[in-house]
């Protein structure tokens, strides 16, 4: 496909939670669970520092408050730790309007791009696609968006459930597919992620990562046929999806007695290292180097690894490093942030005016690497619109 033909990102947005802390905050919370043993304290610690976070925010205040008040705390028995069931209740009340205010968000940066009204855009809308990993209900959260965004109730809609941070691709993909099949379709994603809802009664060291690492937050994109008045931003060019052989347990998410339990393998940097080149080259068969880089901040081993594996420089890598400082880890969703830092990079560097070549890339259970090959397409000014609403969401 090319760069004229492709379906594109037309707008983004993000959402956050409303409670926020800092790393250290959460380093301190953790470890003052595990003060019984302290060398497991000791090492929680270090895990935080050397994460590459420097705030997450939650769902839950719990984070904000002692340990001992907590029944999500890693000290806290099963016993007195929310259930499964209590946990879906909690995503059926949160996840909502953290995915409607993202949803919105794109809605209105399409507006300001269009110079048409949200209710116009909003009416434009012909697919939804729901993505997430950390609950379920039915009437499902797809309803709900569409009901509280005022899609039209024609809308098709599709859900994308326990895929893990790879998820998005999937839905980028579908969405690929369904406007190159109907180029007057409008396709809102929105991935809404309430990780801190899975936080375990647990002192293992791999219920200790996951929190130490992971946020809530939402993303969403509308993914649509560009036009002369409606130009894309970035363009989806074509996709590569790969099971590493051997790995089924190297990334595992299940469903418990007390919410969903994730692990995470020391081992998936080396397997993304060995599993990412091929990948590089089925998509880019001219050899051609991407110019821009949007890697899943899945933590910063990761990071390192496939920055070697690459040989990239910080610059490549300073939108992904940014999102895992500011926001961690937020499954699905966290892709929509990375593009968003480096949409307004492209912004800052005007010089920049050309198209330019990008790969995303995200991992999640499987092991599965999902890469895109994306077109930025040239950089142009803002509207005031545009501007008063980029000014705002920051």
């Amino acid at each position: 496909m090319n760069s004229v033909d492709a379906p594109a990102l037309l707008s983004l947005g993000t959402a956050l939670p409303q409670y926020q802390f800092s790393q250290d905050q959460a380093a301190d919370w953790l470890a003052h669970s595990l003060r019984s043993i302290p060398a497991k304290a000791r090492w929680i610690r270090a895990i935080c520092a050397g994460s590459g976070i420097e705030s997450r925010y939650f769902c839950i205040p719990d984070g904000l408050s002692s340990p001992d008040e907590s029944r999500f705390a890693p000290h806290r028995s099963p016993i007195e730790a929310p259930t499964t069931s209590e946990r879906m209740d909690m995503f059926r009340r949160m996840a909502p309007p953290l995915a409607v205010e993202a949803g919105r968000a794109a809605l209105a940066q399409l507006s300001a791009r269009s110079n048409r009204s949200i209710e116009r855009e909003t009416d434009s809308i012909t697919h939804l696609i729901l993505v997430t990993c950390t609950g379920f209900f039915a009437p499902g959260l797809d309803i709900a968006i569409s009901d509280q965004l005022n899609l039209s109730p024609e809308v098709e809609r599709i859900q994308i459930g326990f895929m893990g941070c790879s998820a998005l691709f999937n839905a980028w993909r579908t969405a690929a597919a369904i406007v190159a099949g109907a180029p007057e379709a409008r396709v809102l994603i929105v991935c809404v992620e309430v990780c801190s809802i899975h936080l375990q009664p647990s002192m293992k060291r791999p219920h200790l990562i996951s929190a130490a690492l992971f946020s809530d937050g939402a993303g969403s994109c509308v993914v649509g046929t560009p036009t002369t008045d409606m130009p894309g931003l970035v363009r989806l060019m074509g996709f590569y999806s790969r099971v590493k052989p051997d790995t089924e347990n190297e990334m595992t998410w299940k469903i418990g007695d007390h919410g969903f339990t994730l692990y995470l393998s020391p081992q998936i940097p080396d397997h993304l290292a060995h599993a990412a080149p091929p990948g590089l080259r089925q998509l880019f068969p001219d050899g051609r180097r991407p110019e821009l880089w949007a890697i899943h901040p899945g933590g910063k081993a990761i990071l390192d690894q496939l920055s070697e594996t690459f040989n990239l420089a910080p610059e490549d890598t300073a939108a992904s490093t940014r999102t895992l400082r500011r926001v961690g880890n937020l499954s699905s969703a966290t892709m929509v942030f990375v593009l968003r830092e480096l949409l307004e990079e492209l912004e800052e560097r005007p010089r920049a005016a050309g198209g330019l070549n990008g790969v995303a890339m995200g991992f999640g259970p499987g092991l599965v690497i999902e890469m895109a090959r994306l077109w930025f397409e040239p950089v142009r000014e803002f509207t005031r619109a545009e501007e008063a609403l980029v000014s705002t969401t920051r």
